[in-house]
């Protein structure tokens, strides 16, 4: 099925962290290899699998992805992102609060999929759902409190909605019904703009509850048919999931990114897998890869990776390929 996408970055998180700590120009900014690549697979493969993906950023996200030509991979570059400098969304409260807005920005049917995320085959998107989403959460009350609980500083009409669901975890966010799509945005930034107040509880109920909590809440209102595109369960609490294995459908390093901090020495050998599983899919991607400049120090492994695929295919794709 064609179906545009977008994927966006803001860069405000990155621009106003520096500025609260006091050290504005300490260094440019700039993405990790790991999500640069990723960030090429995910366009790449939903050109292949559904068609235009567009990128939605601002002047700054807008700029870096020309100086590092990735900025080919997409039908369109926007910087309207720009436009949230003038709100009073606080984007180290809210550091995904621009997938909302973008939201508010197109009609559907359109699609907003995470650069940490990409396709290894097309999604299952029937016909009459009205918003496909990537997997359900359970309510861990650590992240997900009770609706009453939640920091609710600006005030918003929470009572409206109907949470009667768990979190729809929205790395993938399939809007095809356009009065869900407009009410989910309004909703979302009633709730986040201004809401950025005190809070003791944990640092991600906010941005959580403005998507994952609300986007489903404002479906069932509406009357709007909610479909996971994988039944794989996610349980917070735990840490752990449930349900059949979604390998085969993506791979998302949402995961791994505290890991791979915590154990910096693990990072080449998850660089090598991410960039065989896209040139192993993607041959043709070795050419963009190598004139990256931000990649430049990663040459040799992307041309031995590359040579070890031709010689005798991949090595540490397991049953992902």
């Amino acid at each position: 099925m064609t179906l545009p996408a977008l994927h966006v970055n803001w860069t405000s998180p990155y621009r106003h962290g520096l500025g609260r700590h006091g050290d504005l120009a300490a260094r440019a900014y700039r993405l990790p290899p790991e999500e640069i690549v990723t960030t090429v697979h995910s366009a790449l493969a939903w050109r292949r699998h559904h068609g235009p993906i567009g990128l939605l950023t601002d002047s700054l996200g807008a700029s870096y992805a020309k100086e590092q030509g990735i900025d080919a991979l997409y039908d369109d570059v926007d910087a309207a992102l720009d436009d949230l400098d003038a709100v009073d969304l606080d984007p180290l409260v809210y550091s995904t609060g621009a997938k909302i807005h973008a939201a508010a920005l197109r009609r559907a049917p359109f699609a907003i999929i995470d650069t940490d995320l990409y396709l290894r085959r097309p999604l299952a998107l029937p016909e009459g759902v009205g918003f496909v989403f990537a997997h359900w959460e359970d309510l861990d009350p650590v992240i997900y409190p009770d609706v009453a609980d939640v920091p609710n500083h600006a005030g918003a009409d929470l009572a409206r909605w109907t949470f009667d669901t768990p979190a729809a975890n929205m790395a993938i966010s399939v809007f095809r019904d356009d009065a869900h799509r407009a009410a989910y945005a309004e909703a979302g930034m009633a709730y986040a703009v201004g809401n950025a107040g005190p809070y003791d509880g944990d640092v991600h109920v906010r941005a959580v509850f403005a998507e994952q909590r609300l986007a489903p809440a404002v479906a069932r209102t509406l009357g709007t048919e909610l479909r996971p595109a994988t039944e794989r369960f996610w349980l917070g609490g735990r840490e752990a999931w449930d349900g059949p294995d979604h390998t085969d459908l993506w791979h998302h390093t949402w995961h791994l990114k505290a890991q791979l901090r915590t154990f910096a020495e693990l990072r080449p050998v998850y660089l090598r897998y991410l960039v065989e599983d896209l040139l192993w899919r993607f041959p043709e991607a070795e050419p963009l890869l190598l004139d990256v400049p931000a990649l430049a120090e990663h040459a040799a492994l992307i041309r031995l990776t590359a040579a070890d695929l031709r010689a005798h295919g991949p090595t540490t794709l397991g049953t992902a390929r």
